[in-house]
């Protein structure tokens, strides 16, 4: 099995933009087909803190915040490192 972030961009990310605003924000999207599995992940390791209409579930995580859509987005809040982010996420 390969290690490291390269890994979990070949199997579960198609893109990562840091965002512009002050609190280290990053928007992730995700691959159409890991959505299902990266949801089974958050909902192991996260708090679910709220659900909006059955498309968004809000989570934290430590001191992190995760915005999850339905529609294979990801929007990170208050990282620091988002590499080690990830591994500790997606393992």
């Amino acid at each position: 099995m390969k290690s490291g972030v390269n890994w979990l961009h070949q199997r579960f990310v198609s893109s990562i933009v840091e965002s512009c605003t002050k609190d280290q924000s990053y928007v992730i999207m995700l691959k159409w087909d890991a959505i299902n599995e990266v949801h089974t992940k958050l909902k192991q390791k996260c708090e679910l803190v709220q659900q909006i209409g059955g498309i968004i579930e809000k989570y934290q995580y430590k001191d992190l915040k995760i915005s999850f859509y339905k529609t294979g987005k990801l929007l990170l809040t208050n990282v620091n490192h988002i590499d080690v982010l990830l591994k500790e996420l997606f393992k």
